[in-house]
């Protein structure tokens, strides 16, 4: 039996190919790589429940299994050293599409699959999905003829396994363009009520860029965490100094978040009354400790109190600061990105 390797996004277009591909009767696994910069990865980790039933709906409806692979840790070097540049923010989108194509490859050999097929549409993206970057992205992840886009296979060049009769070429499609109508029409025929997710990849968010920038313009040599991506993704960035930058959390949910991820910082939250936590991306001073607690109340209601307390923590370690807090202070002057 044929087997093929299908790449789920997350969006319609990819759905519409599995849908494609496994009406021929072919074997299908489904992956999905985890890159640690979508938006979507947030909200699974914020709302898992609400996610884990539609990832379940969606299986349920194409009959597949989508295994999730998360590679955050190698794609990192990607985002500190493309070699195909960034798109109009910090979105490595050519080296992206390599590398995660190069993983394909891998688990296609080991798997012993005979292609790999993507929802992409010719055109439909102005970096990654123009008819000669997706050549050159084909022949760069080493797939030159096992890189089937079924949505558009009509419009390219038959790939080997359509050339082989493993893949029936005239049950594929021939759309281009961003234009969506079609395939609109052609999930309505499959029955798929799909609404597409909101956001999408953080490296094209501007605010979230800013922050990324910020962040390597004040590290001595480019150097990116998994933990560093998960706090630039939760609360308020405040740079202080080149050497200090605190994190304001928004919502509980943030600051649940900032305290997981705080391992080796300093904390910062008001005593007995409700506020959010800062995570101390620095080691501040006496001054700064002062500064940093007076930012802290003033995100909270007691700013207008004669006095309140600000505990701080790193491990073992504490301390704790009373204060008059500054009903005047204005915080947004720090601030990176929104």
């Amino acid at each position: 039996m044929t087997k093929a390797i299908g790449m789920f996004s997350g969006g319609l277009d990819s759905l519409l190919a599995i849908k494609l591909i496994k009406e021929q009767g072919i074997d299908v696994d489904v992956l999905h790589y985890n890159i640690g910069f979508e938006s979507l990865h947030l909200d699974r980790q914020i709302k898992r429940k609400a996610a884990e039933i539609d990832r379940a709906d969606i299986e349920r409806k194409l009959d597949v299994t989508i295994q999730e692979i998360d590679v955050t840790e190698p794609f990192l070097q990607v985002v500190l050293h493309p070699k195909h540049g960034y798109g109009s923010e910090m979105n490595p989108c050519i080296d992206c599409k390599i590398f995660i194509l190069q993983q394909a490859k891998a688990y296609m050999e080991a798997h012993q699959a005979q292609f790999i097929f993507t929802g992409e549409v010719v055109g439909q993206r102005p970096m990654s999905q123009m008819l000669h970057t997706m050549h050159l992205i084909e022949q760069r992840a080493g797939l030159r003829g096992y890189l089937l886009r079924p949505l558009s296979a009509k419009i390219l060049e038959p790939t080997i396994p359509e050339q082989q009769g493993l893949v029936d070429r005239e049950r594929l499609l021939g759309i281009s363009g961003r234009g969506r109508h079609e395939q609109l029409a052609l999930a309505r025929q499959y029955g798929l009520s799909f609404q597409q997710p909101a956001g999408g990849c953080l490296l094209n968010d501007p605010s979230f860029s800013l922050r990324l920038k910020e962040l390597l313009a004040h590290t001595p040599e480019p150097l990116l965490t998994t933990t560093d991506v998960m706090l630039l993704k939760l609360g308020r960035h405040l740079r202080l100094a080149d050497n200090l930058k605190i994190i304001v959390g928004r919502h509980e949910v943030d600051n649940d978040y900032l305290i997981k991820y705080a391992a080796g910082r300093w904390t910062a939250a008001v005593r007995d009354i409700p506020g959010p936590t800062v995570v101390i991306d620095g080691d501040p001073d006496d001054a700064q400790f002062e500064q940093i607690a007076q930012i802290t109340a003033n995100y909270t209601k007691a700013k207008d109190a004669d006095s309140v307390i600000v505990d701080f923590l790193r491990g073992d370690e504490q301390r704790a600061i009373a204060i008059k807090p500054d009903a005047l202070l204005n915080p947004n002057k720090w601030r990176i990105g929104e």
